[in-house]
C-alpha cells in the first residue's frame, strides 16, 4: 500500500479509537472483536456506509492534483473511491446546483488524472467560499493509482528540470531570507534537544523545562520579528505576479513550512482540516494561550504562532469592551440584541456573560456558515447564559454571508439589532462583497445602533509572510482608505476607525443615526 494512504488510513483508525497501541500488522478495523457476531455494527446515519475518505495532504506532494468541476478550478478538499469535496473560492455554487451532473477532471499541468462526471450532493458556504461535494456517476477514482501517476509525474518534472529549477526566478535576497530563518530556527532546535537528552529524567516534574523554553521564547522572538517584517516587503511584488508567487509559495513551503508543522497551531493553519483557514480551533489556540507541543522546541514554534496571532486575542478584547460600552449606554432597561457574525469560537460573549451580574436582559444571535464552529461555540456560552436566570436568550443560525445578503434571517426572522460586528470574515472578502455585506448589515440596525467591522490592517507589523507563504492562508489586508471606503455608501457620518493594541487590525465603527 502507498504511503500517503497508509498514513491516511492510521489517521482514521485513531479518529474511531484504535491508536498504534493497538493496532496490528494485518489486523482490520474489526478484528479487535472477539467474534463475528460481537460485531455491533453502526448506529445513526452512519448505518449506511460511504467510501473512506482521503486528505489529499496524506496522499500528494505539495498543493495536488488541480481539480475542475464544471470547468472551474476549485481546491480539492478530500476525495475517496466514489466522490469528492472541493472549495469553490469563485462562491459560484448553491444549494440550487444540488442535483446537476457536472463535468469533474482532475489533473497535474496539462496531464489529466482523471475524466469524468458527478452529481452534486451538497453545497455548504464557509468563509472561504462553497464547499461542494460530489458524487461520482460513471468513472470510479482509483486512489492508489491516481497517487502513484501523480508521484510519476512530480518526479519526472523534477528530473526534467535538472538545474533549471524555478527558485533561481526568485531574487537571491529572498532566498537568503528563508535560509537565514531556517537557520535560526534550527539553532535554538539543537539547543532545546541538547537540554532535553540531559534533562529527560525530570520530565515528570511540571515545572519541566518552562525556565528553559521562556529564555528561548524570549530570545527568538524579536529576532523572528524582524525576520518576518523585513519578509513582508517582498510580498507586494509576488501578488503582481501570479507566476511569482506560486515559485515563491513552493520554495517557502519546502524550505519552512515543514519547520513549522511542530508547533499545533502551524499545523493546523497550514493542514486546513476543515477545508478553509483560521478556524476556530486555531482562534482557540490564540484564546486559551496555552503552552502546546511534544518538545520544548514544538512549544516555542507554537508560542511564535500565538505571538504572530495575538491580533486575534486584542480584537476579541476590543469587542468585548464594546459589549460592554453598548449594554451601558444604549437608554432604557429592554432586551438589547447583539448579533455576531462569523461567530468562530464567540469567545468575547462567554466572556462578557462570565461577569457574575448583567445590567438588564440580552438576545446574543450567533451566526456561523461552519455548522462545528457554531456547535462549540453553543456549548462554550450556553452554560454562561443559563447562569443569568433568563436574562440571556441564545440564538443560533447556521447559514452563510451569501444568504444575509440576499435578504436572510436577519430581515426576517430577528429584530433590529442593537449592535451587529464581524471580526473574522471581512479578512476574506474582496471590497465589492463586503461593501454589499456592510450595506445589509446596516439596514438591519435599530436607529442609534452600531455596526462594527474588524479586518487586518496593511502595514509593517502585519503578519502577511508567514499567513501567505508557510501557512498558504490568503487574506485581504486594508489600508485605512480602503478601510473607509468600504462604508463610502452607507448614510452615516457617525464612522470612526480604531486601531487595536497590536496594530494589526483595524475596527470599523459605523453607527446609524436616531
Amino acid at each position: 500500500m502507498k504511503p500517503g494512504i497508509q498514513k491516511a488510513k492510521n489517521l482514521a483508525r485513531t479518529k474511531c479509537g484504535l491508536t498504534e497501541k493497538h493496532w496490528r500488522p494485518g489486523m482490520d478495523d474489526a478484528k479487535h472483536v472477539a467474534s463475528y457476531d460481537g460485531l455491533k455494527g453502526a448506529s445513526g446515519r452512519r448505518v449506511y456506509y460511504r467510501a473512506e475518505r482521503f486528505d489529499p495532504k496524506h496522499l500528494f506532494i505539495g498543493k495536488g492534483p488541480d481539480t475542475f468541476v464544471d470547468g472551474q478550478l476549485h481546491r480539492l478538499i478530500n476525495l475517496s473511491m466514489s466522490g469528492i469535496a472541493t472549495l469553490d473560492q469563485t462562491d459560484s455554487h448553491s444549494e440550487q446546483d444540488v442535483g446537476r451532473v457536472v463535468p469533474i477532471e482532475l489533473r497535474i499541468e496539462n496531464t489529466p488524472l482523471h475524466e469524468g462526471h458527478g452529481e452534486i450532493v451538497r453545497v455548504e458556504k464557509n468563509y472561504a467560499g462553497s464547499k461542494v461535494a460530489l458524487r461520482l456517476t460513471d468513472h470510479y477514482l482509483n486512489i492508489e493509482r491516481l497517487t502513484s501517476q501523480y508521484r510519476e509525474h512530480i518526479l519526472k518534472r523534477e528530473l526534467a528540470r535538472g538545474r533549471t529549477d524555478r527558485q533561481s526566478e526568485l531574487s537571491k535576497e529572498y532566498r537568503l531570507l528563508c535560509s537565514d530563518a531556517l537557520h535560526l530556527l534550527r539553532r535554538y532546535r539543537l539547543i532545546l534537544s541538547e537540554w532535553e537528552t540531559k534533562n529527560r529524567n525530570d520530565r515528570q516534574d511540571p515545572r519541566y523545562g518552562r525556565e528553559m523554553l521562556d529564555l528561548a521564547t524570549e530570545q527568538i522572538l524579536p529576532q523572528w520579528r524582524h525576520l518576518s517584517e523585513t519578509a513582508n516587503v517582498f510580498i507586494d511584488d509576488f501578488m503582481k505576479d501570479p507566476e511569482l508567487l506560486t515559485i515563491a509559495k513552493e520554495y517557502t513551503e519546502l524550505v519552512l513550512s515543514p519547520e513549522m508543522q511542530v508547533g499545533p497551531i502551524w499545523r493546523r493553519s497550514y493542514e486546513k482540516p476543515l477545508g478553509y483557514p483560521g478556524d476556530y480551533q486555531v482562534m482557540q489556540y490564540v484564546y486559551s494561550w496555552q503552552d502546546e507541543g511534544d518538545t520544548l522546541y514544538g512549544k516555542m514554534v507554537h508560542r511564535l504562532g500565538l505571538n504572530a496571532l495575538e491580533c486575534v486575542a486584542a480584537r476579541m478584547s476590543m469587542i468585548q469592551q464594546i459589549i460592554g460600552q453598548e449594554m451601558l449606554n444604549i437608554p432604557g432597561s429592554g432586551q438589547i440584541n447583539i448579533t455576531n457574525l462569523a461567530c468562530g469560537a464567540a469567545q468575547e460573549t462567554v466572556n462578557y456573560l462570565s461577569q457574575g451580574h448583567l445590567l438588564r436582559p440580552v438576545r446574543f444571535t450567533l451566526i456561523d456558515q461552519d455548522k462545528d464552529a457554531l456547535s462549540f461555540a453553543y456549548e462554550q456560552t450556553f452554560p454562561h447564559a443559563i447562569r443569568h436566570n433568563g436574562q440571556v436568550r441564545l440564538h443560533c443560525l447556521h447559514c452563510s454571508f451569501t444568504d444575509l445578503m440576499n435578504g436572510g434571517p436577519l430581515a426576517n426572522d430577528l429584530p433590529p439589532q442593537h449592535l451587529i460586528y464581524s471580526v473574522g470574515l471581512f479578512d476574506y472578502l474582496k471590497a465589492r462583497r463586503a461593501e454589499s455585506l456592510i450595506q445589509s448589515l446596516y439596514s438591519d440596525l435599530k436607529p442609534g445602533g452600531l455596526l462594527v467591522i474588524g479586518n487586518l490592517k496593511l502595514g509593517p507589523k502585519a503578519g502577511r509572510w508567514a499567513a501567505e507563504m508557510i501557512c498558504d492562508w490568503t487574506m485581504f489586508y486594508r489600508t485605512e482608505q480602503e478601510m473607509r471606503d468600504l462604508a463610502k455608501s452607507i448614510p452615516s457620518k457617525n464612522i470612526e476607525l480604531r486601531s487595536d493594541r497590536t496594530d494589526r487590525v483595524y475596527l470599523l465603527c459605523i453607527r446609524k443615526p436616531k
